[in-house]
């Protein structure tokens, strides 16, 4: 398990215990004033935080890799935290909170400057504070049905699903990240640092059943995917596996399947 299911979960995966999801953690670790002052500066925060960190990157690399990004990395794991979930624990973790809000997406506002209905708001009701905040005032109420069915949508359509801190270990909200995506961009793309754990799970591909179509090596973001010309078939670099799962949705001989994560040796403390 992660390090936050170790901190956070009482014995389980840590997003299952929905004891962070509730006021009561909320106020262990934040408040009402100090969310929205976060909630106000978080789109200057997402545009200048990342180009700022790379020009320091490409200025002094090894003094970057070696202190700045554990710094940052550490920042994040306190403040602003996500971990990849499989579309199956998102729909548990909708079927057990009361309040479900979803909002348009600020990392696509700053990243190509169109509005995507892609963030979910759960467990405690904060619309009392997106409602004096600009880039979040615009939400709407869902039921657990309409979230559950737009997720399985962007699930179709290749999006990863996560779940995010605002002041770990407290969980407010599920986001559905494409390439697009800032989190994504700072960890995979640039190589800023960590700012989300892989999933509990990683994918694994039958090579019976498996013809070789690639498909699944298309819809990767991770490059976790490995194609054997010599075979004609696909294989999964487990430690680059993010376990989200997307690859099952693409393949037509139904080879993929998602396996725990503790279970396979190769990926099992590679997060």
């Amino acid at each position: 398990m992660c390090e936050f299911c170790t901190k956070h979960g009482e014995g389980k995966k840590w997003y299952e215990n929905m004891a962070n999801y509730t006021n009561e953690v909320f106020h262990q670790v934040n408040s009402e004033q100090n969310l929205k002052k976060y909630l106000l500066d978080f789109r200057r925060h997402l545009r200048e935080g990342p180009a700022r960190a790379l020009r320091w990157k490409k200025r002094l690399p090894r003094i970057y890799n070696y202190f700045i990004a554990p710094l940052l990395s550490r920042h994040y794991q306190k403040t602003h935290f996500g971990q990849i979930v499989p579309v199956e624990d998102v729909e548990n973790i909708l079927d057990r909170v009361s309040s479900i809000v979803r909002l348009p997406c600020i990392c696509r506002k700053v990243t190509i400057g169109r509005e995507k209905r892609f963030c979910y708001v759960v467990g405690l009701d904060m619309t009392s504070i997106m409602k004096d905040t600009p880039d979040f005032c615009d939400f709407d109420r869902v039921t657990v049905e309409e979230a559950k069915k737009a997720i399985r949508e962007l699930d179709e359509q290749g999006n990863t699903h996560s779940v995010w801190t605002f002041q770990t270990p407290f969980i407010g909200a599920v986001c559905n990240c494409d390439r697009d995506c800032v989190a994504y961009r700072v960890q995979e793309r640039m190589a800023l640092g960590k700012v989300m754990w892989k999933a509990e799970y990683v994918a694994g591909i039958d090579p019976l059943l498996c013809n070789g179509c690639k498909e699944c090596l298309g819809r990767c973001y991770f490059k976790a995917i490995a194609y054997d010309r010599a075979n004609k078939k696909c294989s999964v670099r487990l430690p680059r596996c993010y376990g989200c799962g997307l690859c099952r949705n693409v393949c037509p001989q139904a080879a993929v399947t998602l396996y725990d994560r503790a279970g396979v040796p190769q990926a099992a403390a590679v997060w």
